[in-house]
């Protein structure tokens, strides 16, 4: 393993990391102190770094969808 993939997996974890333990819940379809979507969030992260910026569109577009269903079942 190179220093940028080091690098790469670092962030990635942070950012897992933060979504985790966050305190504000800016992200309503994202349930906070979830192991389960930090770890996703981990590989989505490296996957937007590593592999291609697409990822970012279709994670957004996920999120998106998640979000009307939260809605769907809040009503």
């Amino acid at each position: 393993m190179n220093f940028k993939e080091i690098e790469l997996l670092i962030i990635s974890i942070i950012t897992g990391i933060f979504i985790y333990f966050r305190k504000l819940d800016y992200y309503k379809t994202l349930p906070r102190e979830n192991i389960y979507i930090s770890l996703i969030i981990i590989i989505w992260t490296y996957l937007v770094i590593k592999v291609s910026p697409w990822f970012i569109i279709v994670g957004l577009v996920i999120l998106n969808l998640l979000g009307y269903k939260h809605e769907e079942i809040k009503e």
